[in-house]
């Protein structure tokens, strides 16, 4: 079984405000350091000890090697009864995951575009060093206030190495992100049977073709710069 922190507890020198979230491999908290300043903190379950160290550990190593502002940046490991946790910085913001839920929020194609060309230039840093996400999904992309987007949760990424882990993942969930946001502004007539999103969504042939590429349906994009240049060429 799990074990919980209430808010107000300590964990080591940080105090616990609230839980986050709990997924099959850990909980999350958000805590406060003795200066009073917001963090992450992920604990792993006892139960997925011996499944899961190894990814825990390649999350942690990954989040070292990235420095830049569009990632939550690692602070420290901690064990907290002898499990592994780590700590990473708290950024404010809402995950499209809320965002999508939200029934009266509609994305325009150009925030659409604005939001795809921030994810490109977020996968050609995770490219430059080579490690693919594998996990951009609503829940793990964020929206700060002044409209950065930011990739939280690397409990998946791994190192790139051209066979089980390559960059056409990140493409992939690239494409199927940017349906989700598509469909903000779709409205389906109940007495319509269900079509796939290719046949159903309003859009144009060009932007059918990117999607499609995006998630290898219709040839598939090889290089970022490839995507890069598609995107450009949706917002003019």
């Amino acid at each position: 079984m799990a074990n919980y922190f209430e808010r107000g507890e300590q964990i080591e020198d940080y105090s616990i405000l609230d839980i986050l979230g709990e997924g099959r491999y850990g909980i999350v908290y958000l805590a406060e350091n003795t200066k009073e300043e917001k963090c992450i903190i992920k604990l792993l379950k006892k139960e997925m000890l011996k499944s899961s160290k190894k990814k825990l550990f390649y999350e942690q190593e990954i989040l070292k090697r990235l420095n830049s502002s569009k990632f939550p940046k690692f602070i420290e490991y901690l064990e907290i009864d002898n499990l592994p946790a780590y700590v990473l910085e708290y950024i404010p913001g809402i995950v499209f995951e809320d965002l999508l839920a939200d029934d009266s929020y509609m994305f325009s194609k150009a925030q659409i575009y604005e939001i795809a060309a921030q994810l490109i230039e977020i996968i050609s840093v995770l490219q430059q060093n080579n490690i693919v996400h594998r996990d951009i999904r609503p829940p793990n992309v964020m929206m700060k206030e002044n409209q950065d987007i930011v990739l939280i949760d690397f409990g998946l990424a791994r190192y790139i190495d051209n066979k089980r882990y390559t960059k056409q993942d990140d493409y992939w969930f690239l494409g199927d992100f940017l349906i989700h946001l598509y469909y903000t502004s779709f409205y389906q007539d109940l007495d319509l049977e269900d079509k796939p999103w290719y046949e159903e969504l309003d859009i144009t042939e060009q932007e059918l073709l990117f999607l499609k590429k995006l998630m290898g349906i219709e040839d598939t994009y090889t290089n970022i710069e490839q995507i890069r240049t598609d995107i450009m060429k949706l917002k003019m």
